[in-house]
């Protein structure tokens, strides 16, 4: 029986599993990253890539101690766009993939750097201007080369933790099933990132791609203990802000 792997839908997830060599044992479906926990949930014979925080809410989930998708520099899923000659900034707004990471992770950011309290809004229409402050989560800014602009979340949640920024870890509601993926990832995964992107998103600017090319050393699948150190870092912080009354215990494997 195949195991079912839910993966966010961004270019990240789409280079993992291109570096996962034979893929005929998954059956791969890909989500907005908000939706996968609940998946997870309802299959246990399914494994996924969730946003870091939903482990706040999904506390009986097994992550897997060597498997997800961390930065530990430039390189980011998501740029903040600042608007220009303010003085302070009370409000976020929020376009893309948006998940717990960002709602949550931002809230901390600003306190922690510029002690304010920010409200987070979610942004459905298109940007042609960046006239607020904006928080853009997901492949558009690769696709219209919007990164060139914006401040690399990855890299302001590195400075905060002082360890790499883990935006997905691998989880499930089966501990055999998990174990089971980690075991046949590793004899199935070549751990060598492509040099050119060309072929994978050739719909990408010539910039964008330059940029993964040079870039890609900072994207980390294969988890050391680093990284590790990073997903408790991250899990803390919401603790140490009052969000939430207990520190969480992950359920590695």
């Amino acid at each position: 029986m195949k195991i079912k792997f839910y993966l966010p839908r961004n270019i990240f997830s789409q280079i993992l599993l291109s570096e996962i060599v034979d893929k005929s044992e998954l059956d791969i479906e890909f989500l907005p990253s908000s939706l996968i926990s609940k998946r997870l949930s309802d299959d246990n014979n399914s494994v996924g890539l969730i946003p870091t925080m939903d482990l706040l809410t999904n506390k009986d989930f097994f992550v897997s101690s060597e498997i997800g998708i961390s930065f530990d520099a430039l390189l980011s899923n998501s740029y903040i766009h600042f608007k220009e000659e303010q003085e302070t900034i009370d409000e976020l707004l929020m376009k893309g993939d948006v998940s717990s990471n960002e709602v949550i992770l931002s809230k901390i950011l600003f306190k922690e750097f510029y002690d304010v309290e920010i409200k987070t809004t979610l942004l459905n229409r298109e940007v042609s201007d960046f006239k607020d402050n904006l928080l853009i989560i997901g492949d558009e800014n690769y696709e219209k080369e919007l990164f060139l602009n914006g401040l690399s979340f990855a890299e302001e949640i590195i400075e905060l933790i002082n360890a790499p920024y883990v935006n997905f870890v691998l989880a499930g509601n089966s501990e055999e099933t998990l174990k089971d993926f980690n075991t046949a990832y590793k004899e199935n995964f070549s751990g060598a990132h492509k040099e050119s992107f060309d072929d994978l998103f050739p719909n990408f600017p010539q910039t964008s791609l330059d940029f993964l090319s040079v870039n890609i050393q900072h994207l980390v699948f294969d988890f050391e203990e680093q990284d590790r150190e990073g997903i408790t870092q991250l899990l803390q912080m919401p603790y140490y802000h009052g969000m939430i009354k207990d520190i969480i215990d992950v359920k590695f494997v």
